[in-house]
């Protein structure tokens, strides 16, 4: 991209800023490479999201291992890549992977303590269980695997009960640090 275009692109991204949309602070991050810069968390509070290097299919099995670790239960592992991938003649060979995923799984998982903790205080809070947490790659960079999750504490936030944003979040930091002790740091 030459300086001119790189003025025109920041130009209509600045216009986009005053109106607060928040796509335009993330591609004026992207396109500036500020580091500390706005993440798509940082404009969606209901995901908690983390990137790193590192082999998916390692890293996968990591990420499992360490919230068994902590005492989760993995109750199930979606191949979401797969099954597109699997059935690309039915959904159109042009137009299954439009966006270049490599690989993608949800693993689900469940905690004997948080639910004994959580289904005493209200049973509409059972609707976080079983809890998901997708790592993806992309074909462009599959080296690079991003973990992301529904943060529970964003999720029981709206329920009349006072303490269940409480509740939500101690089982996200509970997930959350089952997740960083696992990955290779």
């Amino acid at each position: 991209m030459n300086v001119r275009e790189t003025v025109r692109r920041v130009a209509d991204m600045t216009r986009s800023l005053v109106t607060g949309g928040c796509a335009a602070v993330l591609a004026a991050a992207m396109l500036l490479s500020t580091p500390g810069a706005a993440s798509a968390e940082d404009c969606n509070p209901a995901i908690w999201k983390l990137e790193i290097k590192d082999n998916y299919a390692a890293l996968l099995e990591d990420v499992k291992a360490g919230l068994e670790a902590q005492q989760f239960s993995i109750i199930s592992e979606d191949d979401l890549a797969g099954a597109l991938a699997t059935n690309r003649e039915i959904l159109g060979m042009d137009a299954w992977n439009t966006i270049g995923f490599q690989e993608a799984r949800a693993v689900h998982f469940c905690s004997l303590l948080f639910n004994q903790e959580v289904l005493n205080l209200d049973m509409d809070y059972s609707i976080l269980c079983p809890f998901k947490v997708v790592l993806y790659s992309m074909q462009d960079d599959p080296e690079k695997v991003t973990i992301i999750m529904v943060r529970p504490s964003y999720l029981l936030a709206y329920f009349d009960d006072p303490n269940a944003r409480a509740v939500g979040k101690k089982i996200e930091e509970r997930i959350m640090a089952a997740i960083m002790e696992a990955i290779p740091h």
